[in-house]
């Protein structure tokens, strides 16, 4: 994108376009809490971001911490103020990037991972937000935890000094199907998982269920979710 206003207009209609539908579903459902829009720009450039500044997201994620460490250090983006989580998965070697430039890592699924966040987050005197991701749909190929790993990590995390790390929800990635009716249990799936570990735990600031993407979000919206992560709806293909 070269600051083209004809891409200006079109994200911020797509985006405009989204949050009537998710406010269409809460009033459909007589939802009463908040549902985030995080744009998820992997891949787009600093001028797509700002385009989705300029449209009214304030949430965005990123996959990839390189790109996302040049992108959101770039002059383009220096003076905005925005939230940034990591949303793909951490490889440690990584994780000072990541802390530099984001609030929340929502793809934890090892103990190891949260020690390295940990330690980093120490030295930048930063404290991190992070999700525990679970792979609900039991699928081989994908990151994330299964429910029955789960009580050994909380474990692990309960029972450790993690004064730089904050546990604030689960999450989750659909099953790459057009099976509405497996999608909708994976969904379920999380959302059970959320509300037995909020009562657990009898942590306030437990607050994010963060699932559902641009082809499946109102299924997600339906069952819990109370963040989306919008690419392509948004932006456009990759």
């Amino acid at each position: 994108m070269n600051n083209n206003i004809d891409d200006f207009k079109r994200i911020k209609d797509n985006f405009l376009k989204i949050k009537e539908n998710i406010d269409s579903i809460k009033n459909r459902l007589k939802i009463d809490y908040n549902i985030k829009i995080m744009g998820v720009t992997k891949t787009f450039d600093a001028n797509y971001v700002l385009a989705g500044i300029k449209a009214g997201i304030t949430l965005f994620g990123e996959n990839r911490i390189l790109e996302a460490y040049t992108k959101y250090n770039s002059e383009i983006l220096k003076d905005e103020k925005i939230e940034l989580h990591i949303i793909g998965h951490l490889q440690r070697n990584k994780t000072k990037e990541a802390i530099q430039i984001s609030s929340t890592i929502q793809s934890i699924d090892k103990i190891e991972t949260i020690e390295t966040i940990q330690k980093e987050a120490y030295k930048q005197k930063k404290i991190i937000n992070f999700l525990i991701e679970i792979n609900t749909s039991k699928e081989p190929q994908k990151s994330g935890i299964s429910e029955e790993y789960l009580p050994k990590l909380l474990d692990q995390i309960s029972n450790s000094n993690f004064t730089n790390c904050n546990l604030r929800g689960v999450m989750t990635v659909g099953p790459l199907t057009d099976d509405k009716k497996q999608i909708r249990e994976s969904f379920i799936s999380l959302n059970k998982i959320y509300y037995k570990l909020k009562n657990e735990l009898k942590k306030d600031d437990f607050d994010i269920i963060s699932m559902g993407m641009s082809g499946d979000y109102e299924i997600a919206i339906e069952e819990g979710s109370n963040l989306v992560r919008i690419g392509s709806s948004i932006f456009g293909k990759r």
